[in-house]
């Protein structure tokens, strides 16, 4: 049997050390220069912006390329969670860039501009069906599955298995915890000032919902990335 340590594949200086060492860098930038951090890291071609669609580019690759490596998949199934993962990571990044019209800035045509609360060339700004239900069920999953499932497993209270088990492969490894930590936590500030009817003081009051999109692409990218790479070494034994 494989411990979640075994399952990780990905190196611990980027899931433990660089995705949490993005907030504080944030705040203390905001608090350092604040004109800047509006420009170059909130602003709507700042830093995160470009930063959240780029790093869905792993979980992309990832999710629709483990189809050439479903033969080391216990399950048929699998292979389809990976694939609707993948295919998520597609939407998700094609929505945050409104499939390149941020960055070629064409006018939205009028029929879906008529539709859309931005006037945008997107979906997400039309329906919560495309937008808020998708979001949260990413969110519980991420907290769910990447934050608390390692911690049971490391209890001994869920059990991986080795290979020849399902949920050695679809139960997020222990690379995904500090990313699911980050989406479940981000936004409690916010969240917390406005229960007690009042503003987040500087430098909390950054749009906390940007940066739980960011986390919750290091999620994806590195449970798909370990899944992959996981794939990949067991192949190359077969």
């Amino acid at each position: 049997m494989q411990s979640d340590t075994e399952r990780d594949f990905l190196p611990r200086w980027l899931w433990l050390i660089a995705a949490p060492a993005v907030l504080p860098a944030l705040y203390l930038t905001r608090y350092a220069d604040l004109d800047f951090y509006l420009q170059w890291v909130e602003g709507e071609r700042g830093i995160i912006e470009n930063l959240t669609p780029l790093l869905l580019l792993p979980a992309i690759f990832c999710g629709v390329s483990l189809i050439r490596y479903r033969h080391v998949f216990p399950q048929p199934w699998i292979v389809i969670w990976f694939l609707l993962h993948g295919l998520g990571a597609f939407y998700f990044a094609g929505e945050e860039i409104s499939w390149g019209q941020n960055f070629f800035a064409w006018e939205t045509p009028e029929a879906i501009g008529s539709l859309n609360d931005q006037n945008e060339t997107n979906l997400h700004n039309m329906s919560s069906w495309l937008d808020q239900k998708p979001r949260i069920a990413l969110w519980v999953w991420a907290v769910t599955g990447g934050f608390f499932t390692p911690l049971l497993i490391a209890a001994g209270l869920v059990k991986t298995g080795g290979p020849e088990h399902w949920r050695y492969w679809v139960l997020p490894p222990r690379a995904c915890m500090a990313a699911g930590f980050l989406v479940g936590s981000v936004r409690l500030p916010e969240y917390l000032f406005f229960y007690m009817g009042a503003t987040p003081p500087f430098p909390f009051d950054i749009r906390a919902s940007e940066l739980q999109e960011l986390f919750l692409t290091m999620f994806l990218s590195f449970y798909l990335v370990s899944v992959w790479r996981r794939a990949i070494a067991l192949s190359t034994k077969m």
